[in-house]
């Protein structure tokens, strides 16, 4: 796990001083080691954390021709697989480390490379004959890829923040973006904050050639969920073991310590139990806990780590917990609202005390449809779907109550399911002038959704939360909050052989309501049946969530701090949204957009600077 950086200057041969600032900005991701490698007005610069190959895996690396040169961040779990492939074609190796391995695929393969990795990955090869970069992206986008191009440069990197020294650096800000942002908690690929930068999409690649030409993004891999398989209940119980239990252990690969994140939810316990069962040595927990009972699942992490036998290490968070504020701004590089970006940063911070990697159970609620948000969805379905009582009476609630049983099943009822703001807030919070930019679709969610017309209703809300909420939120917080203390995580629940082998799976067997409710999750949910009892498996859902609501309301532990922040007159939001509607947010008691603003505030006044 590493991070990466690389320039084309458009004018003059690259600077090694340049290429030495965006390296050192991402230090934190690679404390083991830097290195810096040009070729006239080209530059690759990266920065190690060592977890494979400890002695021979610096980079940038080259072939033996030295005609091909990477920079790699990430891990391919698959590489010996592959390495065996490429010495049969009388490739000669000389490091034991991954990153040759895709020089290698890459020499053989071009970018068809991109089909036979199976991991996480951010990575640009330098082509010295064809003179171009190649530039790709893991299948989820685990690993983070930014690109900015002017008249003078193109650059790449693995955060934000490494492009803010380049000479002549355009920081012009995408409104669009924000509005994006105050709709979804995160701004969606490609866009970001700057309108010179893009994010690399998942599950793409693109080429820039030395004159800086850069190619559009290309798409290698999609999923697809209409090709299902007839089994039975008890042979999907035991192919979902079986390729979990695969995926967990193609993730313990190391060189180093580790370990492993537990909620005690169902996701992470599975993870750890397969972790149990296969490790010779007990495996070290890591949890995070509030003094507020209705958000503190220790007791049940405890349970889970009891069960399994862990050397367990606990956290409490309290208020003052926001102090980190300003450190999570500066490595998120633009406005990111997921308040359990703070757990997370302990949590990491707890782990690294320990162990240099950890895996996780992120991706088990998209891959098997856990979120509350799909039971919930599936309670309103369209009225054809509906039978017996519940269609006599379905027209009657919605007289009712209007618009909260949706009549179609659609983009935008999803879309009305999930946002943090919709359109009437958002209106209400820009001011007049700043109205144009109020999206009436969130970036590239109809292109998307428009590729789910044979998929069933919750296939189809499960492949636009693996193509955005799980990227651009859930990966992009781990992956941030992770790296700024040189940590590894990674997600054996959020593969390409888990996920291609889950969309396989009729949607009843993981989500239905036989039971007389809706509850989702329901293969992972019996995996744990032997070893747990009812009320731990069956509980009510609790995502990785902050008591805001309680620190953010009217006299609670943090109310001076929104006065003074976002409630102010000299507040720098005032450029942009309307104070009454901030305080109308307050007093209903909205802390999720409360914290959007207060993270978009601090990202301002660290912009100004």
């Amino acid at each position: 796990m590493c991070g990466i950086a690389g320039y084309i200057d458009l004018k003059s041969l690259a600077n090694e001083t340049v290429i030495k600032q965006m390296t050192d900005a991402i230090s934190h991701r690679g404390p083991d080691g830097s290195g810096h490698k040009l070729f006239d007005n080209v530059a690759l610069g990266h920065r190690r954390l060592s977890i494979i190959d400890l002695a021979s895996g610096a980079q940038p690396m080259s072939d033996i021709s030295e005609k091909f040169w990477i920079t790699f961040n990430g891990e391919l779990y698959n590489y010996k697989e592959i390495k065996k492939q490429l010495i049969d074609l009388g490739c000669k190796f000389k490091t034991n480390s991954d990153t040759e391995v895709i020089i290698y695929a890459y020499e053989k393969w071009g970018e068809k490379c991109l089909q036979y990795f199976r991991g996480m990955f951010a990575f640009a090869i330098a082509d010295l004959t064809k003179k171009t970069l190649f530039i790709a992206r893991d299948h989820f986008g685990i690993k983070p890829l930014y690109y900015y191009s002017s008249n003078n440069i193109v650059a790449f990197g693995s955060e934000l923040q490494q492009f803010k020294d380049l000479p002549e650096f355009d920081k012009s800000i995408d409104l669009n973006a924000i509005d994006q942002y105050l709709w979804l908690q995160y701004i969606p690929a490609p866009l970001t904050i700057f309108k010179s930068v893009k994010k690399l999409k998942a599950a793409h690649y693109i080429t820039v050639d030395f004159n800086g030409k850069i190619s559009e993004q290309q798409e290698y891999w999609d999923l697809d969920f209409s090709k299902k398989q007839v089994k039975t209940q008890k042979e999907w119980l035991e192919a979902t073991d079986a390729v979990i239990k695969d995926s967990v252990k193609a993730h313990l690969v190391a060189d180093v310590p580790f370990g492993a994140f537990l909620s005690g939810g169902i996701d992470s316990t599975l993870v750890v139990g397969y972790m149990s069962q296969m490790l010779d040595k007990k495996v070290e927990t890591f949890s995070i806990g509030f003094e507020e009972e209705q958000y503190n699942e220790l007791k049940y992490a405890d349970v889970a780590a009891k069960k399994f036998n862990t050397n367990h290490h606990t956290e409490i968070v309290k208020p003052d917990a926001l102090d980190i504020l300003p450190k999570l701004v500066k490595h998120y590089g633009e406005p990111f609202g997921d308040s359990s970006a703070i757990p997370t940063y302990y949590v990491c911070q707890l782990a690294r005390k320990h162990v240099t990697m950890v895996l996780s159970g992120d991706g088990g609620d998209e891959c098997f449809a856990g979120y509350n948000s799909y039971t919930n969805y599936m309670k309103y379905l369209p009225i054809n779907d509906r039978v017996g009582i519940k269609k006599l009476i379905y027209p009657l609630q919605e007289k009712l109550l209007p618009g909260r049983y949706p009549k179609k099943d659609t983009l935008e009822t999803w879309i009305a399911n999930m946002s943090y703001l919709q359109n009437d807030w958002r209106t209400k919070l820009w001011k007049p002038e700043h109205h144009k930019h109020i999206s009436t679709l969130p970036e590239g969610f109809e292109a998307l959704y428009s590729r789910t017309k044979r998929y069933s209703t919750v296939n189809k809300v499960q492949y636009i939360d693996m193509k955005t909420y799980m990227n651009f939120d859930i990966l992009t917080k781990v992956d941030v909050a992770s790296m700024m203390h040189s940590l590894e995580v990674r997600t054996p629940l959020i593969d390409k052989a888990v996920w291609e082998f889950a969309a396989t799976i009729p949607e009843e067997f993981n989500i239905n309501n036989k039971s007389g409710e809706w509850r989702g999750k329901l293969l992972l949910k019996e995996l744990l049946q032997k070893n747990f009892p009812t009320e731990f498996i069956h509980r009510k859902k609790q995502g990785f969530g902050v008591p805001i609501s309680k620190w953010f309301a009217h006299q609670g532990e943090l109310d001076v701090l929104l006065q003074d922040r976002i409630l102010s007159k000299n507040s720098l939001i005032n450029s942009y949204f309307d104070q009454k509607a901030i305080r109308g947010l307050q007093d209903e008691n909205h802390s999720g957009a409360l914290w959007l603003i207060l993270f978009l505030e601090e990202w301002l006044a660290q912009f100004n600077k």
